[in-house]
């Protein structure tokens, strides 16, 4: 096994996509991270959760994935997110895990957007995920993956900054995957407020050119707990409030309640990376085909 590691990094340079990109376009499309702020002990969703022994399936057009341990949310994607574009150092570890050094106030102050010392906080959000592990098979492939995303997290004398290692299975994930840079635009996404339209946007920016989706299949897409008719319909409610807001982010809402997005409509950085397994093509990819 290490073998096969070393002959990856050999042939493919992955800690430069961590650098260029900030996640995989698979984890945005199959609801890994629900559109949610976080959990109600009270909702169904979390008595599902519990009764399937700490675990939540998701199938989409893109897969079908199983998270198990916590349910993951948006907050957990927006502290990764901060965590790999605010990085000091990324670098690989022996054993083929990748450790990511940062500094907890910057990290808390993207977050918040404001001055943050509460790392405790950061701390057990980072438990949370560390503590979860998901199984992700592609559709219309072979492709399976089993992975949790961090190994450890602590301060490193030798840094002078906090770290985490992101373990040796994610990290073949990523390398393997269609990843996503959206670093430019992370402190405008950040500045929304809502979770489902967090979910939204990381979504459709995705997609290279463009993408259409009915709001129902987009909601089961990003694992919106559809609990009832009466939560179906708020979300629907709450899309279509915030119709001027997603212009913004290239969302276009049509009232026969469909999303449209087209990434040329707004200005914007986001560019794409491929996997190793895309006859390794390491360049940063433009805008120039449907993804």
């Amino acid at each position: 096994m290490a073998k096969k590691k070393q002959q990856l990094t050999l042939d493919f340079d992955v800690i430069r996509k961590f650098e260029k990109t900030i996640t995989t376009a698979s984890e945005l499309r199959t609801g890994i991270f629900a559109p949610i702020d976080k959990i109600s002990a009270n909702s169904k969703t979390y008595k599902d959760f519990i009764t399937n022994n700490r675990k939540r399936t998701i199938d989409t057009s893109w897969g079908k994935t199983i998270v198990k341990g916590n349910i993951l949310t948006q907050t957990h994607r927006d502290l990764l997110d901060c965590i790999i574009a605010g990085a000091k150092e990324i670098k690989e570890l022996e054993g083929g895990g990748i450790a990511v050094y940062f500094s907890t106030t910057d990290i808390l102050k993207s977050y918040s957007g404001k001055l943050n010392t509460n790392t405790r906080w950061l701390k057990d959000k980072l438990d949370e995920i560390q503590n979860s592990s998901i199984e992700f098979k592609q559709k219309n492939t072979d492709d399976y993956y089993s992975f949790s995303i961090i190994d450890s997290h602590a301060f490193s004398t030798k840094h002078g900054s906090f770290g985490l290692v992101l373990t040796p299975a994610y990290r073949k994930f990523f390398e393997e995957q269609l990843t996503v840079n959206y670093k430019k635009e992370l402190p405008k996404l950040l500045k929304v407020k809502s979770a489902l339209l967090k979910a939204i946007i990381r979504f459709f920016w995705t997609h290279s050119v463009s993408s259409n989706m009915e709001i129902i299949n987009l909601l089961q897409t990003i694992g919106f707990p559809l609990e009832s008719i009466r939560m179906k319909q708020k979300a629907i409610k709450e899309i279509k409030d915030n119709a001027i807001l997603l212009l913004e982010y290239g969302i276009v809402f049509e009232p026969k309640a469909k999303l449209i997005y087209r990434k040329s409509s707004f200005e914007n950085g986001i560019t794409f990376m491929k996997g190793h397994t895309d006859k390794g093509n390491l360049s940063i990819e433009k805008s120039t085909d449907n993804i």
